[in-house]
């Protein structure tokens, strides 16, 4: 018991700091107008097309920005000021939404449109993510890496219970325009609340030109075996085991309707919020790799307990182990890479980090779609477990600095 004590406690004080606190806030705004979004989204898609594979598809239409925009968010963030370019992202998705809200409530929303806001959303976040994780280590004191990424994941599943929760109870009772709005104001509220954080910025000295750096940043991740060794195990869990996209469908077959759905979203939420205070009272731990292939292992398992489960409650149980796994492997896993990159160098791994993070999972929407249209949802879940358990399985084996006790425990230099 007492050895949970220090995390919690080392966690909580980074809060003492004004700009931490204001970041803080600001992920949560956005954390929420994100799970909002993504959750009306799916639900309008469903709406009118009634099509797994029309759901999968948006997907695609968020996988590609990603893909396509991280590394240049990367390069970005690594040049210019990372408060300015996060805000910059915040107020152009509060705009996008504010216009997917007029066509929702004058009845003109059609599936094209909410492709394109999907696709434009994602393409803005690809940029900002970069900047926004690379900022940590600049708001937070040296040491607590750790203990901050597990607060940070807290705040994004906070959101993540609290926004599909919400949105599924708002679709409900008044309807998806309503939704947009208060989407759209999270964006400008969460734009407003980092205004006042103070980061350094490179000198002259330091700027490459774009091209050299992008080449910098690659060059330095591919040196990195363990950075790829990590990522290629998210990426097991994202793309092969991908399951959101599927939930409206789940949500239908259980009875449970747009509720039901909001809830089914949330749960993973509750889940990773447990996941992720079990990880605080660690500590900074040992053996984060091993943390990361035993999570993905568990994430697995649950994914099958989902896709078989017969009555809701029993998916919702599902759905929340869904998220506890993810947080196991994803803390350690950020802590790990983030340590061992360079302050100069973290908006470029970060961004091939998110390129596959961003892109993994909408990609993950279109197989699981897809696989569902000609499958069933239940047999195209328990196909991605059993395909994601066997390529962690070879990444275990085959790459050993994963099983090191000291991985992440020593900061990069220079």
């Amino acid at each position: 018991m007492a050895s949970s004590r220090p995390g919690l406690l080392v966690a909580m004080e980074a809060l003492r700091h004004r700009d931490y606190r204001r970041f803080a806030a600001s992920l949560l705004l956005t954390s929420v107008a994100v799970q909002l979004l993504q959750t009306a989204i799916f639900w309008q898609v469903f709406v009118l097309t009634g099509s797994a594979l029309q759901l999968g598809l948006t997907g695609v239409a968020r996988a590609v920005p990603h893909i396509v925009l991280s590394m240049a968010g990367g390069v970005a963030a690594d040049r210019f000021n990372r408060v300015r370019l996060i805000q910059a992202g915040q107020a152009g998705n509060a705009l996008l939404v504010a216009a997917l809200a007029y066509l929702t409530f004058t009845g003109q929303a059609e599936v094209w449109h909410l492709f394109l806001i999907t696709f434009l959303n994602s393409a803005f976040t690809a940029v900002t993510q970069p900047a926004r994780t690379a900022l940590i280590p600049a708001v937070i004191p040296v040491g607590n890496l750790v203990n901050a990424i597990a607060l940070n994941a807290t705040i994004g599943q906070t959101a993540q219970i609290a926004g599909p929760a919400l949105a599924g109870v708002a679709i409900a009772q008044v309807d998806l325009g309503p939704v947009y709005v208060a989407n759209a104001g999270c964006y400008l509220w969460a734009m407003a609340v980092i205004a006042g954080v103070r980061v350094p910025l490179p000198s002259r000295e330091e700027i490459e030109g774009p091209w050299r750096s992008f080449l910098d940043g690659l060059a330095f991740v591919a040196t990195r075996r363990v950075i790829l060794s990590l990522l290629l195990l998210d990426m097991g869990a994202t793309v092969l085991g991908s399951y959101r996209a599927l939930l409206p469908v789940f949500a239908e077959a259980l009875g449970v309707g747009a509720t039901g759905f909001g809830l089914l979203s949330a749960a993973p939420g509750v889940g990773a919020l447990l996941g992720a205070t079990f990880i605080l009272s660690l500590g900074d731990m040992r053996y984060k790799g091993l943390y990361t292939v035993f999570g993905v292992l568990a994430y697995c398992l649950a994914l099958i307990a989902l896709a078989l489960s017969p009555w809701f409650w029993l998916a919702l149980v599902a759905s929340a182990l869904l998220g506890t796994t993810n947080s196991v492997q994803m803390i350690p896993r950020n802590s790990v890479i983030l340590t061992i990159s360079p302050d100069a160098m973290r908006g470029r791994v970060e961004a091939f980090r998110s390129m596959l993070a961003g892109g993994g999972p909408p990609l993950g929407y279109f197989l699981s779609g897809a696989l569902a249209a000609s499958l069933g949802p239940a047999t195209a879940l328990v196909a991605g477990a059993v395909a994601c358990i066997a390529l962690v399985g070879v990444v275990g084996a085959v790459h050993g600095e994963l099983r090191e006790p000291a991985l992440g425990s020593t900061p990069a230099e220079g």
